[in-house]
């Protein structure tokens, strides 16, 4: 059969409003059905696990499957000609044994009692090169395809891979700029934030400098350190202000190669015990051995902050021991701080990550940035795991992360719990 086919059929497809790909190729696999004559016309869509979905389906034979239909890639004719095992174009499809052997093999598993004896496919790629699926003719007797056919199903193919990729292109391009117009406004929100939290500690010093220059405060060393405890505070907060956008703004996890959580955790209890000590609190480690996949300044600035954290709410409600802990929880590591200090509500546990939030403890003293609780959160999930705020008893607070662990690690002695 000689067909012959003009630019009229590929400007048919660009006189149609189509909206979305999908409509582009129902466009395409009713063009080229109508124009060829053959019986079945499909274009497919090969996904990453390995299925062949039929995207497009026109049809003027019985056959078992509809549109949005799948069977796996490889019983697929196209995955014969993806194999070099028979050519693009076939106008008998027993004169090539490979093919034909496929062919009886899907035909069993349709349960159809007819043959495809004429095939012919070109496959749809993105102008990446990447190749989306195929677009491929099926008949049921033998049957050339003409010089001019060929053409039409490779312009068509390639029109079709270019309206994918501009439609996939376009939700990408309003992702980015949803994601963009939220940043801006997390931008702003921030900005806002920090105006307002600066605020407190800043009138504080202008206060206390204004008194003493016009005479009314004395300039003693109480007034001074005051005055040195606020600036102390708006540094800190600006501190942890960078530290939170540093977080917030990275485009993945960091760098991180497996660490023993129990051996960091020790070395921080030992560089914070002073820092306790001279606040009256004893600052003690119960860890086992694991391992976890979080950069090794990350995790001991989640201690830190925990600790920190604990620190002020211990001293508020007089408490008088802080636990730094690493616990073995299936294929998580339990990582965090307990205090025995006043304890937390439910309400208020509900907002202890939020950003800025001050509990009871920090707004009574005056103290912490409010965001020790957000970075630590932050830093759990680029880690890829989970934080919670648990109340103990009698009384205290309970800060854990789970962290994913990787190989169990050994110790050099016959515990397997430290205590410190």
């Amino acid at each position: 059969m000689t067909v012959r086919l003009g630019l009229a059929q590929i400007a048919e497809i660009g006189s149609r409003t189509l909206e979305s790909s999908a409509e582009a190729i129902a466009a395409v696999t009713e063009l080229v059905q109508r124009t060829t004559g053959v019986d079945i016309t499909v274009v497919s869509e090969i996904t990453e696990d390995g299925s062949y979905v039929f995207r497009g389906l026109e049809k003027r034979t019985a056959l078992p499957i509809e549109r949005d239909a799948a069977i796996p890639y490889g019983a697929s004719l196209c995955s014969r000609i993806h194999a070099g095992e028979s050519p693009a174009t076939v106008p008998d499809t027993r004169d090539v044994p490979a093919l034909w052997r496929h062919w009886l093999e899907l035909k069993e598993g349709l349960g159809v009692d007819w043959d495809i004896l004429a095939f012919c496919t070109r496959d749809v790629r993105l102008p990446d090169g990447s190749r989306f699926g195929t677009l491929c003719l099926h008949h049921l007797e033998p049957r050339g395809f003409s010089a001019d056919e060929q053409a039409l199903l490779e312009v068509l193919a390639r029109l079709l891979g270019q309206e994918i990729w501009r439609e996939r292109a376009a939700r990408e391009l309003a992702a980015t700029l949803d994601a963009l117009g939220e940043t801006e406004r997390a931008r702003i929100e921030l900005a806002e934030d920090v105006r307002h939290e600066l605020r407190a500690p800043l009138q504080v010093i202008d206060g206390y400098a204004e008194g003493m220059l016009d005479g009314i405060l004395s300039r003693d060393d109480d007034h001074l350190t005051l005055v040195r405890r606020e600036a102390a505070r708006a540094v800190q907060l600006l501190d942890d202000v960078v530290e939170l956008a540093r977080l917030e703004t990275r485009g993945g996890p960091e760098q991180a190669e497996a660490l023993r959580a129990d051996e960091t955790v020790l070395e921080m209890r030992d560089r914070l015990a002073p820092i306790a000590a001279a606040a009256g609190i004893e600052l003690v480690a119960e860890v086992a051995p694991v391992r976890v996949v979080v950069p090794r300044k990350r995790l001991e600035q989640f201690v830190v902050n925990l600790v920190r954290n604990a620190l002020r709410a211990a001293q508020e409600g007089g408490g008088s021991r802080i636990t730094v802990f690493v616990r073995p929880n299936g294929v998580d590591a339990a990582i965090g701080v307990e205090d025995d200090g006043p304890g937390i509500d439910a309400g208020e546990a509900a907002r202890v990550f939020e950003r800025f939030y001050r509990g009871r403890s920090a707004r009574d003293a005056r103290s912490g940035s409010g965001l020790g609780l957000t970075i630590a959160r932050r830093i759990v999930e680029t880690a890829g795991g989970t934080i919670a705020v648990e109340p103990v008893e009698p009384q205290g607070v309970r800060v854990v992360a789970h962290l994913p662990s990787v190989a169990e690690a050994t110790t050099g002695g016959d515990e397997a719990t430290l205590k410190a």
